[in-house]
């Protein structure tokens, strides 16, 4: 089908795109800063938020050390709430006999982090996903909403613990951010969509996430590709990011995301627009 065609196409374009960027310079450093860069919790998201709000990049003083920072003298840390991690050793009686020792949670400690603009060094490298500014198309958003409801999942709008959007299989939700633009919203509900049509929330604990998180996004791309709004600022690195600078495992997930997204955009009635040259 012509369709077809036409989606096979944009997510080759896709897929060029990842390997430009992941040939670049930057994306070593990227990497680095993004592995050792921690994701909080939404408790901590609120405890940086309420003590900095304008973090962006936050990281222990030696971690911004290592990744070839300083933080600035008299720079005031954020306190933040670190796990206490025992390690605990069966007893001798105990079922496990000769078992390892366990680790327990015995609770949490005030620890201190900075932000990156709290540090001198050179600028983080800029291959981060770029929010989309501006109006969605026409009505992409309520023709999205249907489906992801008509999968029997109610959608609301809040913050979302420093993500743009959550699916909950257990409560059947999915949550997208409040505070950004329409065209934004539309592209993480896409998002969120390819994970109510695809996944089943079993992804983190079989360690698939990586590739749960390409699909999704791959899926949005095409989607809001077709629909008249390029999203390649956010599309791209996210994409890259989740796939490891490996542009085969985007490739890999080819077949099962255009199936995907033609299932969404047949099912909105969208007609594809084209793009100017």
């Amino acid at each position: 089908m012509a369709n077809n065609d036409k989606l096979t196409e944009v997510h080759e374009r896709l897929t060029e795109a990842i390997g430009d960027l992941v040939s670049g310079a930057d994306w070593t450093r990227f990497l680095e800063a993004s592995r050792r860069l921690r994701t909080y919790s939404p408790n901590n998201v609120l405890l940086i938020m309420t003590q900095r709000p304008m973090a962006t990049a936050v990281a222990g003083y030696r971690t911004w050390q290592a990744l070839g920072y300083q933080v600035r003298r008299g720079e005031k840390g954020i306190g933040i709430l670190a796990p206490v991690i025992r390690r605990h050793q069966p007893d001798e009686g105990d079922d496990q006999g000769e078992a390892e020792a366990v680790r327990k949670l015995r609770g949490f400690r005030v620890v201190h982090v900075f932000d990156v603009e709290q540090c001198d060094g050179p600028p983080l490298p800029d291959v981060q996903p770029v929010l989309l500014t501006g109006d969605a198309p026409g009505a992409l958003w309520d023709l999205l909403a249907d489906q992801i409801e008509g999968a029997g999942f109610t959608i609301q709008r809040g913050q979302c613990g420093g993500a743009n959007g959550r699916t909950s299989f257990d409560s059947r939700t999915v949550r997208v951010r409040d505070d950004v633009d329409p065209a934004q919203a539309a592209k993480t509900l896409a998002h969120e969509l390819a994970h109510v049509l695809l996944h089943d929330g079993t992804e983190y604990a079989t360690g698939c996430r990586g590739r749960a998180e390409v699909e999704a996004e791959s899926v949005a791309y095409l989607i809001l590709t077709t629909a008249g709004l390029e999203t390649g600022a956010y599309s791209f690195p996210y994409v890259a990011a989740w796939a490891d600078g490996n542009p085969e495992v985007v490739t890999a997930t080819a077949e099962r995301v255009i199936r995907c997204a033609r299932g969404v955009i047949d099912a909105a009635g969208l007609e594809p627009v084209e793009h100017a040259a």
